[in-house]
């Protein structure tokens, strides 16, 4: 007997349904695209059994007439391509020709369909991928396919699907994206008879308004509170974003939406420019996002999986570094936008400042990190920083508003100080990574990066792949103080690293970060050299808990002020914390602030 032979068709189907239909809410997200590619602008859904006893779509777009109805159930159908070229200019969801197909070889299928210039519409009626019924129907414009009995012909495939609560919020999921990824369509969705979610049509006229509006309504008010708004616009790109602010993340990474040409789609791209551009991120906590892009049908290819879930552009790194410094460049110029509250005028400071304490005028023992000062040479001499003077230098920050008198510590971590009248906090640990940041970007901007060899070299065993990207950037990472050799055919061997470490510090947990720095899709120099140093500046600074004195505390704040952005680390994290004599006043009900 030959091996190889022809399946059926009736086992061909099956096959090729469950690469198409593997759950209720994989059969609705076909039907939702067929009916958008039909033009419409209303979508009504029922289910019933969470979508495996039935499920209803009812749509009002362009319809069909008698002999595209008769057609659509057949293996290979389709109105959207008539050539392999087409492939590469699709501008539409569906286009296999093998959803309606799929979906009636594993149900009970009904189709009734009428175009707006018909008298009168057709139904067909299939079961098991079979037609059993035609006819005519009523001439109401639009299509309605209901789906029963949902793999009743393969009872195993109903052994694997979740509970009914897990299945109906699946359902309720495919409709909530193609809300989002089509505010002008009106979408309501039933379960069980019961209304779970109904969107009126975002009419405002600005395209970018209504997905704002879309977004607030589908996401809620907690999480779309505060969302910041991204706009771009490349030759043959168009970005529309809403991320959530750095200090606004829930604990949950289920918000976040990414659609190519409003096509619902999973990118590892997409999610991970997203997340190597919010840095370090408080533990737990996850961005809100909404990513509208479109492209050229040409710049990626969604026929990766029949789902049509998975994409692949023709350029990663393109839209991983589009992605990341849009979303950097968003979040840092809402965190410069964030008001610091300090004293209005300088002028209202009294012309006497308050005289320095007796622990000022002494020595302290400065704080020290792995043998090298925290503080650069030139402080060691001094007794106080500018920090005293009576008016600020001329081109400070609007947050810098001496005088400053110093009080102390708390927790080990935040650093206070009297400032005209109200109260001025620093966190220690962003403020310091802050000023080592600048100052190594510096050092590394004038290849003078300071490093110290090793006695021993230590051993870092990575992939081999992770092994060639590092020694593929290792003139770049000497130029941060690291110096790299291979070792054997899979390891790396680390015989130098930036001198602000200790000889102590636990190198490869350091060069496990620094690779992080530089693994991303992105061979971008000024991109790994930031990060990078980022991730040095904060392993090198000053720790919270670590107790500092008063005048490493001035020092501290004298050094910020010299800072291009002194008021947040270089993850975004903010430094410092104000309430000016107003604001006291307000908090305690006083009617103004006493004058000084």
């Amino acid at each position: 007997m030959p091996i190889i032979r022809k399946l059926p068709e009736a086992v061909y189907s099956r096959i090729a349904a469950g690469e198409v239909v593997e759950r209720p809410a994989s059969l609705l997200k076909e039907l939702l695209e067929n009916s958008l590619d039909a033009g419409a602008t209303r979508i009504d859904v029922e289910v019933a059994g969470a979508g495996r006893a039935s499920l209803r779509v009812c749509d009002d777009g362009c319809g069909m007439d008698e002999t595209d109805v008769r057609a659509c159930l057949e293996q290979h159908a389709t109105s959207k391509i008539a050539d392999v070229s087409d492939l590469d200019t699709l501008t539409t969801f569906g286009f296999r020709g093998e959803a309606l197909f799929a979906i009636a070889a594993v149900s009970k299928i009904v189709v009734t369909s009428a175009t707006r210039e018909s008298k009168t519409g057709w139904r067909v009626s299939a079961s098991a991928g079979h037609v059993w019924s035609t006819g005519p129907a009523p001439a109401v414009p639009g299509t309605t396919i209901l789906v029963k009995e949902l793999f009743f012909n393969t009872p195993a495939r109903l052994e694997f699907m979740k509970s009914d609560a897990f299945e109906r919020a699946k359902l309720v999921a495919v409709v909530e994206e193609a809300a989002l990824a089509n505010p002008g369509v009106r979408f309501t969705y039933k379960s069980e008879n019961r209304l779970v979610v109904h969107f009126e049509p975002e009419k405002s006229g600005d395209v970018f308004s209504d997905i704002d509006m879309r977004a607030a309504r589908v996401l809620g008010d907690d999480l779309a509170g505060g969302l910041l708004p991204i706009d771009a616009e490349r030759p043959g790109v168009r970005l529309r974003m809403l991320v959530s602010p750095l200090g606004k993340m829930p604990s949950s990474r289920n918000f976040q939406y990414f659609f190519v040409n409003k096509r619902p789609v999973s990118s590892r791209v997409f999610q991970q420019a997203l997340y190597k551009a919010y840095g370090e991120r408080p533990s737990g906590k996850h961005p809100v996002c909404v990513a509208m892009l479109e492209l050229n049908p040409d710049a990626f290819d969604v026929n990766v999986h029949p789902g049509k879930r998975e994409i692949r552009f023709k350029d990663d790194g393109e839209m991983f570094g589009l992605i990341s410094g849009l979303v950097a460049a968003a979040l840092a110029a809402a965190k410069a936008a964030e008001p610091i509250t300090a004293a209005p005028e300088a002028a209202s400071i009294a012309a006497d400042a308050p005289a320095p304490s007796a622990a000022a005028q002494g020595e302290t023992t400065p704080h020290y990190l792995g043998g090298r000062s925290f503080f650069p040479e030139e402080f060691k001499q001094l007794k106080l920083g500018a920090s005293m003077s009576l008016t600020a230098p001329e081109g400070a920050p609007a947050w810098y508003t001496p005088p400053f008198r110093y009080l102390g510590q708390i927790e080990r971590s935040y650093l206070l100080f009297e400032a005209s009248g109200g109260l001025f906090m620093l966190d220690q640990h962003a403020a310091a990574e802050r000023v080592l940041f600048e100052q190594l970007m510096a050092e590394a901007s004038d290849g003078e990066a300071k490093s110290q060899k090793l006695m021993l070299p230590v051993p870092v065993d990575l992939p081999a792949s992770a092994v060639r990207m590092v020694l593929a950037k290792a003139e770049r990472l000497r130029a941060l103080g690291f110096e790299v050799v291979a070792h054997g055919k899979g390891g790396l061997h680390v015989t130098a690293i930036p001198s602000v470490f200790g000889l102590d510090e636990d190198v490869k947990k350091l060069v496990h970060r620094v690779v992080d720095s530089v693994s991303g899709p992105v061979d971008d120099a000024a991109r790994l050299r930031h990060d990078a140093i980022a991730t040095v500046a904060c392993k090198a600074a000053v720790k919270a808990h670590d107790r500092l004195g008063e005048e490493e505390a001035y020092k501290l704040l004298d050094k910020l002020e010299a800072c291009r952005d002194g008021s947040a680390c270089p993850h975004g994290r903010r430094t410092m914390l104000a309430l000016n004599r107003d604001e006291l006043a307000r908090r305690f009900q006083r009617p103004g602030a006493p004058v000084l």
